[in-house]
């Protein structure tokens, strides 16, 4: 390992890093998604006061970027008050560099002294990932992951709502948004702070994919908004908010909306659905190849109460 160098990931890596992409994952990604992907999530973290954490890739002698490890820091919340939350992704090593146990892993080195210097920076940051099961059985030997779950996929049917829920299209930067996060946050103990700003840095902007917003109307008050993309004929609900113990109707006026809007009458919503809202709601969950992974560091929170408090959705995850 002696003769890897690791620093920081900077602008101007942004090439190599992009091949680097295509050569482990078998699929390019272009200049402009990684730039939204890190240089627009860091201005959305430091227009919140938060520094950025920063990726850390691993040179060769000859100055060849063969591994990385990216971080993305986001505006959260926890507990009340808000915190970075940091999101690991993109953690890909070169196939000729891979192997080697303990400190001759570069996998290991690398995380490890990822989540050291994200420690360092930002003490009371929260963070996690979403690796698939290989990768996390690695992280997990690292000690650099922690299960929390694996995530379960759920169908939201649609319904008529009975003429108290309604759906409509929203506009990305309405005002009512930030308002709605702002009556509702409490019930998020710890998660993404959903407000106009982090909806139109994940969604309205997003180069890689086209997402819809619509608003879900209770007695003619907006209650709750769901973002909406079709993939290969799948309905998918990537993200919503609004009050848990009322919001599974609206869900299901948005399933019945979009289908019929999409030519695709009948068909569900799929979903991920945050721990507290699947109560029996939607019958059992499908195991999907994701993990779940808490990042662990000195003074991070057990993953079993990490488990009980997170409020993730697909939109969590940037390959949606």
């Amino acid at each position: 390992m002696d003769h890897y160098r690791l620093r920081a990931a900077e602008p101007a890596d942004a090439e190599a890093l992009r091949g680097l992409f295509a050569t482990v994952f078998g699929k390019p990604v272009t200049a402009e998604v990684w730039c939204w992907k890190y240089q627009q999530s860091c201005a959305l973290a430091r227009s919140a006061g938060y520094p950025c954490a920063d990726s850390l890739i691993a040179c060769t002698p000859a100055g060849q970027i063969i591994a990385h490890a990216g971080a993305l820091t986001l505006p959260g919340w926890y507990q009340g008050r808000a915190i970075p939350i940091i999101q690991v992704c993109d953690v890909m090593v070169h196939p000729k560099h891979r192997g080697g146990l303990g400190k001759n892993n570069l996998f290991t080195v690398l995380l490890r002294e990822l989540l050291k210097r994200i420690a360092e920076r930002l003490p009371h940051a929260f963070g996690y990932g979403f690796p698939g099961e290989r990768p996390y059985l690695l992280g997990e030997r690292a000690r650099v992951y922690a299960r929390l779950e694996r995530a379960l996929e759920f169908s939201i049917q649609p319904k008529r709502g009975l003429g108290l829920w309604y759906t409509a299209p929203l506009a990305w930067d309405e005002p009512r948004i930030d308002l709605l996060w702002e009556r509702l946050k409490e019930q998020c103990r710890l998660g993404l702070i959903r407000n106009r700003a982090y909806l139109r840095w994940r969604y309205a902007v997003n180069p890689a994919h086209r997402y819809r917003l619509y608003g879900l109307y209770h007695l003619g008050r907006l209650r709750g908004w769901g973002v909406v993309t079709e993939e290969h004929s799948e309905l998918r609900l990537i993200d919503f908010w609004g009050p848990g113990d009322l919001i599974r109707p609206g869900l299901g006026a948005l399933a019945r909306r979009v289908g019929l809007e999409l030519g695709q009458q009948g068909q569900g919503l799929n979903a991920w659905l945050p721990s507290g809202y699947r109560q029996s709601w939607w019958g059992e969950g499908r195991e999907t190849p994701v993990v779940v992974a808490q990042m662990c560091w000195p003074g991070a929170l057990r993953p079993t109460v990490a488990l009980d408090l997170l409020y993730y959705t697909m939109g969590d995850v940037d390959i949606f």
